[in-house]
């Protein structure tokens, strides 16, 4: 949202805040919802669509910022201003208590870059997010006259619509595309007040404008454009989320397998073991400990083979190992055939829509998908994050479902279910840190210090873990480790209309 639509945004919107009282802020994932009485001013904080706008209703699901609400409860919005057109919004608050007035301010930036919301007082700056932005304003678009836009036009080797999101304050790259010299003619004109029906243009990325000949739709209103079009995106977002996880369960399952089709043997392939056992059997008194290998006849085939022997086995130990090798396999062939079938099973559910995640379920049909053995959590960066449900759900996460590369996260000093983050980040970059203390958050949560606060998490790469052969099932040695403090918590579901 770049700072024009934001400058018409509040044309609408500004009397409606003035003189409302904060009773609480909520969030959930990238969304903050400033809550007064029954309304509520919503800011959209997701990089690919950065916004704001008002309701008359507030949205359940939220969870309170206690240290945010607690610096603004029962403030007074006092002024609503925006410095230049820049896409940055203050609200400026005051209270009335024994101790005098009172002032903080509210400022939400909408940097594409790093949106981010923060509460200001005379002492400090709290910010949502770690990175804040904070810019020297541009040339007003009051100051794009058709002097400057002349000059401009006739320079030579210079792009003249990179140079207006360079110079002028609340262009965007996308504006900067639609400004021809009409259009920038018309656009100084909504701007003294001229009517205007903005234009949802495409939902991911989110795309609003003022000008397209092409769009999804027209709306009367900035403000129910906005509420009705980030509503679109957190569903069309969730949709994706959804689909790239269906891919992620078929991709591993596919995996399994072709690990599973490596134990299939052919009949013949089965019984060279039995006819191995006989043949030594039959050679016996041939035979001496400690030997490696032997040529026997092979009475099948009328063939001299080679059979390999266990130097520390006698030859009747070595022919019953091939005895017992023989039977082992004829026995599993089948389950691992039956395990092949189930999968694939499992794939044709999934593709036909039988899909499940934590409170959530997707059925095509009236057939109803078998439980997963882990619990899957869908996190706003594209990440997806793995909970094992008991021990034997927490060896099967790490030591079969998980890659090297993905992130193992576990509770310290406690018991807990083992934590798989993988990251939806290129190859051999770290995960972001926002997914980190989610997975963290997570994996206090699914242990024994769910309801204590500030508790000590370890994490590392899959490939630094290794089986503790000497401890209970599920339990692991990590080579490294780093150790990170957080609150235990699940995230919130993702819609939210």
């Amino acid at each position: 949202m770049n700072g024009i639509y934001l400058y018409l945004l509040l044309q609408e919107i500004r009397d409606k805040l003035l003189g409302l009282y904060i009773n609480e802020i909520r969030s959930m994932h990238r969304m903050v919802q400033i809550i007064c009485g029954d309304k509520a001013l919503f800011v959209s904080l997701y990089p690919e669509a950065p916004a704001i706008f008002f309701s008359k209703r507030i949205k359940k699901n939220f969870e309170k910022l206690k240290s945010f609400s607690d610096n603004v409860c029962s403030n007074r919005i006092k002024n609503v201003e925006q410095p230049n057109f820049m896409p940055v919004m203050k609200l400026e608050l005051e209270r009335l208590d024994i101790a005098g007035k009172s002032e903080v301010e509210i400022i939400i930036s909408l940097y594409r870059a790093a949106p981010n919301f923060s509460i200001k007082t005379a002492r400090s700056q709290k910010n949502l997010f770690p990175r804040y932005l904070e810019k020297c304003p541009k040339k007003s678009i009051i100051e794009l006259t058709e002097k400057y836009l002349q000059s401009n036009y006739t320079q030579k080797g210079i792009d003249f619509r990179e140079r207006l999101v360079k110079e002028i304050e609340g262009v965007d790259k996308y504006l900067a595309n639609e400004l021809t010299s009409e259009n920038i003619q018309r656009l100084q004109a909504i701007l003294s007040g001229a009517r205007v029906k903005p234009r949802l243009v495409s939902v991911l990325p989110f795309r609003i404008s003022l000008f397209a000949s092409e769009y999804i739709k027209e709306y009367s209103s900035l403000n129910g454009l906005l509420a009705e079009g980030i509503k679109k995106f957190i569903e069309k977002k969730e949709q994706d989320s959804l689909v790239l996880q269906k891919k992620e369960l078929i991709r591993n399952l596919n995996r399994r397998i072709e690990r599973l089709k490596k134990g299939l043997l052919k009949e013949e392939e089965i019984e060279e073991y039995r006819i191995a056992g006989e043949m030594i059997l039959t050679n016996i008194t041939k035979i001496k400990k400690g030997i490696r290998q032997i040529n026997l006849f092979n009475p099948y085939d009328k063939k001299d083979v080679d059979v390999k022997l266990d130097p520390r086995k006698t030859p009747q130990e070595n022919a019953q190992a091939y005895f017992s090798k023989y039977k082992k396999l004829k026995r599993g062939q089948p389950k691992i055939k039956d395990k092949i079938k189930g999968f694939k099973k499992e794939i044709e559910n999934i593709e036909a829509g039988i899909f499940k995640i934590p409170g959530v379920i997707f059925v095509s049909g009236e057939k109803k998908e078998k439980p997963l053995p882990f619990r899957i959590f869908n996190l706003v960066s594209g990440s997806v994050v793995w909970v094992g449900k008991n021990a034997r759900s927490n060896q099967e996460l790490t030591f079969k479902f998980a890659r090297p590369n993905d992130y193992f996260f576990h509770i310290r000093g406690y018991e807990g279910s083992h934590i798989i983050l993988k990251a939806k980040v290129p190859k051999g970059q770290r995960p972001k840190k926002e997914d980190i203390e989610i997975a963290a958050s997570i994996a206090a949560h699914f242990s024994k210090a769910k309801n204590q606060r500030n508790v000590a998490v370890s994490y590392t790469q899959r490939k630094y873990l290794k089986k503790n052969k000497k401890g209970k099932l599920g339990s692991v040695i990590l080579m490294r480790e780093q150790v990170i403090f957080v609150d235990p918590g699940v995230p919130s579901p993702l819609t939210f209309f």
